[in-house]
């Protein structure tokens, strides 16, 4: 076990070996400067993995202000890495911070990561365009995908090709709402991509003439299935979602009625148990008012 310890702390030479059990030498860890990873990538032998990793080792132990620490440099050097680290992993230091009873400095962070988010999703959407103007010059029409897990608006739009200007009637002028990202459509899948008239083939199946499949009536052409299926993982997430809130905010407020878990919270949840009807009974007493139907209103 302490060799493939070891290991996992191996750096190139001239590498400096970083002490991950105090908070000094965490917090004295420098940003790596990364060579590109090939094809997918590995990132196991990356710094930021490590902490990760060292966070929970500390967190098993007890020592959750080490694993905290670790968590903000693998935060730090998350925008850094040659890997693309999702957005859930810079969250376990919110969560790491809520178990620590640290709720104002876990609400900070959790604001600093979408902001942060917020900004990487609005550079990649710009490096998006300035690729595709590279390669596609001004072009003007755009397809969307074939998908079938979005909403009955967005249905609407999916396997077409559109012009952004609306100057090319050959195809219908491009809704503006599929330029933003509203947090009603959260869910769709729908994609842009841009294409070149009369040279790029559809991704996607069609029948008749192309034109007039691209002008055909703007409906819903999802089966029954299809709608309820994405209904019913809509449902599922904002479920998850909801549940998380409250749990949060019992965790928080009420630590003496609430499970030591989510996960645990959930599982009493689905079994309905009489543990369960007992929390959202003393909940409402604390709160005042039914979180469930206050927060579906």
């Amino acid at each position: 076990m302490m060799n493939l310890f070891k290991k996992l702390f191996k750096f190139k030479s001239g590498s400096p070996q970083y002490d991950m059990n105090s908070l000094d030498g965490i917090n004295q860890i420098q940003i790596p400067k990364y060579e590109q990873l090939q094809g997918m990538g590995d990132p196991s032998g990356n710094i930021e993995y490590i902490l990760q990793k060292k966070a929970t080792e500390h967190k098993r132990n007890g020592r959750m202000d080490l694993a905290i620490a670790c968590l903000r440099k693998s935060n730090e050097i998350f925008p850094h890495s040659n890997f693309s680290w999702p957005k859930k992993d810079y969250l376990r230091l919110v969560e790491y911070l809520k178990l620590d009873r640290q709720f104002d400095a876990a609400r900070i962070e959790e604001q600093k990561i979408n902001k942060l988010f917020e900004s990487m999703e609005s550079d990649r959407k710009k490096e998006a365009q300035r690729i595709n103007k590279e390669i596609y010059g001004d072009c003007d029409i755009v397809s969307t995908n074939e998908t079938y897990f979005v909403c009955s608006e967005c249905a609407k739009y999916i396997k077409r090709y559109f012009s952004i200007s609306g100057k090319n009637k050959k195809y219908p002028k491009l809704p503006e709402y599929l330029l933003t990202s509203s947090p009603e459509h959260k869910y769709c899948a729908i994609t842009l991509y841009p294409v070149l008239d009369n040279v790029s083939e559809p991704a996607w199946n069609y029948t008749g003439n192309f034109v007039k499949y691209c002008n055909r009536p703007f409906v819903d052409e999802r089966t029954l299935e299809q709608r309820k299926l994405f209904d019913k993982e809509v449902a599922e997430k904002e479920e998850l979602a909801l549940d998380k809130e409250f749990y949060d905010l019992i965790f928080e407020k009420f630590p003496d009625i609430a499970p030591k878990s989510f996960g645990g919270y959930r599982r009493m949840k689905a079994s309905n148990s009489e543990n369960y009807q007992q929390l959202l009974k003393k909940a409402k007493e604390c709160l005042g008012f039914d979180f469930y139907s206050q927060s579906k209103k």
